[in-house]
């Protein structure tokens, strides 16, 4: 599998598509077990706000947040896609959109680096 091929997998197939199907063990799936996470919110909705970024610190921890959060992804309806993607040496970034249920997106940028074969560095900033 080509670099790109499997950034596309963990990235989009696995993180992504994981979290929009509320299948937080998938999504997680996808990170290294020491990855540093960071995450500004795109979309506002429910307890989610604009604002400071949250950041932490291995899989464990990005999964329970997740999974806590799982009812409320579901009911506010939007999907992430990676739009364009680079990537050289293990480290790379992307353009994303997040899409709402009526059919309005807003974009994202991310920097990640992947190590052992997962993503072991998402840093996620609105545009």
């Amino acid at each position: 599998m080509s670099e790109r091929e499997l950034a596309l997998t963990l990235l989009q197939r696995t993180y992504y598509d994981g979290v929009d199907a509320g299948d937080m063990m998938r999504a997680t799936s996808a990170l290294h077990e020491e990855i540093e996470w960071s995450h500004a919110q795109v979309w506002a909705h429910h307890d989610f706000i604009a604002g400071k970024p949250t950041r932490m610190q291995g899989r464990a921890a990005i999964r329970e947040f997740l999974d806590a959060r799982r009812e409320q992804l579901a009911a506010a309806g939007i999907r992430h896609r990676l739009v364009d993607l680079v990537i050289d040496q293990g480290r790379g970034a992307f353009l994303g959109e997040v899409t709402g249920p009526d059919g309005s997106t807003k974009p994202f940028m991310v920097w990640f680096e992947i190590r052992d074969g997962l993503i072991g560095r998402y840093l996620l900033r609105p545009l």
